[in-house]
């Protein structure tokens, strides 16, 4: 049944938008809490990293599942599967410290310390999402998408104070700590609640009908498309990749003096401006299309971080950097809505699926290439060569694509025309 005004969102949507809002909760909080766990069981920082990447792979390798399997086994299934392993990989946490078990679980559960929405059924989800709402409000649905997570993965970064308030009430580290982590697994199983309540709309029309083996994505008609676009944001994740949130916290800290407190402030109000960038997003999309929004009202955010570079008071700093955490974050809800538009139906969880393994590589990537050129060049040279690769990414991203329509964007020009 559509809710909504004008009742353009469907339950279905209703119940994945819920599903994505207590999982970037609980994600957000683990983004925060898990590396300070696995220290304080025993875990030395060289296998804390590695726990992380063993993540990164778990993430990357079960949305290529998804990509071979997804309409032979139903997107339904597999969102149910992933969230029930990552819900027993979460309980495993709490009564293991076996290095070795421990990995084997962050990558089954996709533990990569990413607050955000790296993990299989991200892709699962755009594509359902995209098959449950008219296309001209595809770009708003995708918008309310990306709000609900962005705000659930702000507050979820202010519940990883609860192991305080635990020890507050009498319990000692450890146990506040397992505590939160099994709260968190009772979230996920709340999302595997709202999922088993999907209907069969969300499957891929084709795939209903008629289910192959597998699917191979070298031989999908839209093949060239999916790997173009996956590669170029990959190089966009790159850039973003190359001054994660540590690295800037670490570059504020040593430039400016800025003290953990002051951080703390700073990322989590880069998070709340951040929400309202799908809103503007979709708006834009509407008006100057969804092309033109991911390329040249996003370039701003790469302006915005050379300006971050050289500036000399860390207040002006400051204000550049939230200036860029708007425009950053404005081509994401046009991204995805663009994405699952070009391809067929039964096309759009391979795109999302490799879009999700491209961004797993170049994260992994990011980091050390960043660290490297710190210490070959200096503090500043990852922010202004991540402003480089941006802009690349964007003029690349325009000059291929400026041309590649999506259906609404068609008839909408015919429209005018007439």
């Amino acid at each position: 049944m559509p809710l909504g005004r004008n009742g353009w969102i469907s339950r279905d949507a209703v119940v994945i938008i819920a599903a994505r809002t207590l999982h970037t909760f609980s994600q957000g909080t683990l983004a925060v809490l898990l590396g300070v766990y696995l220290a304080r069981i025993g875990l030395p920082p060289l296998q804390v990293g590695l726990f992380f990447s063993f993540g990164f792979a778990g993430a990357a390798v079960l949305s290529f599942v998804s990509t071979l399997f997804s309409e032979r086994v139903g997107r339904r299934t597999l969102l149910a599967v992933y969230t029930l392993m990552t819900a027993g990989a979460g309980a495993a946490l709490v009564v293991t410290n076996s290095p070795a078990a421990l990995m084997l679980f962050a990558f089954l559960g996709s533990f990569n310390g990413a607050a955000g929405n790296v993990g299989p059924t991200q892709p699962l989800e755009q594509a359902a999402l995209a098959g449950v709402v008219r296309p001209e409000r595809r770009t708003d649905l995708f918008a309310v998408y990306r709000v609900a997570a962005t705000t659930a993965a702000a507050l979820g970064a202010l519940g990883a104070g609860l192991p305080v308030l635990a020890q507050s009430a009498g319990a000692d580290e450890l146990t506040s700590f397992r505590l939160v982590l099994g709260l968190l697994v009772v979230l996920r199983l709340a999302v595997l609640a709202l999922f088993a309540g999907l209907s069969e709309q969300v499957e891929a029309r084709s795939a209903v009908a008629r289910r192959p083996a597998f699917t191979n994505p070298l031989t999908l008609p839209s093949r060239r498309r999916i790997f173009t676009l996956t590669g170029l944001f990959s190089l966009d994740h790159l850039a973003g990749a190359i001054v994660v949130q540590g690295l800037l916290a670490l570059w504020f800290s040593n430039q400016y003096g800025f003290d953990l407190g002051e951080l703390a402030l700073l990322f989590f109000a880069s998070r709340i401006v951040g929400i309202v960038s799908p809103w503007i997003s979709a708006k834009l999309a509407n008006r100057i299309g969804l092309i033109n929004t991911m390329t040249w009202a996003h370039l701003p955010g790469a302006l915005f971080l050379v300006a971050v570079a050289f500036s000399p008071w860390g207040w002006l700093a400051v204000a550049f950097y939230l200036a860029r955490s708007l425009f950053d974050q404005l081509d994401v809800a046009a991204r995805d809505s663009y994405i699952m538009a070009v391809v067929e139906d039964r096309e759009r969880v391979a795109m999302g699926s490799i879009h999700i393994l491209g961004r797993s590589i170049t994260g992994a990537i990011g980091p050390t290439l960043s660290t490297g050129v710190l210490q070959a060049i200096g503090a500043a040279a990852p922010l202004i060569g991540s402003a480089l690769v941006k802009t690349a990414y964007v003029v690349a991203l325009y000059a291929m694509y400026r041309n590649v329509r999506t259906p609404e964007e068609i008839a909408r020009r015919e429209a005018l025309r007439d």
